[in-house]
């Protein structure tokens, strides 16, 4: 069955979110299609987990200089990449949650993975579709 809508915004990237919020709000039918994870590469895997790892290596760059500053530390500080990877890896996570706030979608993740997603708009909150890629012959 064929869909109508006055506009398709293609990625979620830093402005497909709120050209689809702004559209929607001024009663146009909105569709976002998305290829992979919502958020696209910023909050995925460029700016925010990037300053989440700069983050925990200021940490430890500052720790390691805590004398300077007439703090001691009785220790090594050494650290646990796999502690600071849970925490990048939860930052991200919290972040594409904030698509779903609101949504009814609770199998989105298993979704995008396999699927074409269609996210549209309504005044009542964000419907989610899916699809299944066609193969080229």
């Amino acid at each position: 069955m064929a869909q109508t809508y006055d506009a398709i915004v293609v990625g979620t990237g830093q402005a497909g979110p709120t050209l689809a919020a702004d559209l929607a709000g001024a009663g146009k039918r909105v569709a976002i299609v998305e290829r992979h994870r919502f958020g696209g590469t910023c909050v995925n895997v460029g700016c925010i987990p990037t300053k989440a790892l700069v983050a925990s290596a200021r940490a430890a760059h500052v720790a390691r200089r805590a004398a300077d500053y007439g703090v001691v530390i009785d220790s090594e500080v050494r650290v646990d990449m796999a502690r600071v990877r849970a925490r990048k890896d939860d930052i991200v996570r919290r972040s594409n949650e904030g698509w779903n706030a609101g949504s009814k979608a609770s199998t989105t993740a298993r979704c995008w993975k396999a699927m074409g997603v269609s996210r549209r708009l309504t005044r009542s909150g964000w419907e989610t579709s899916c699809w299944r890629r066609r193969r080229s012959s």
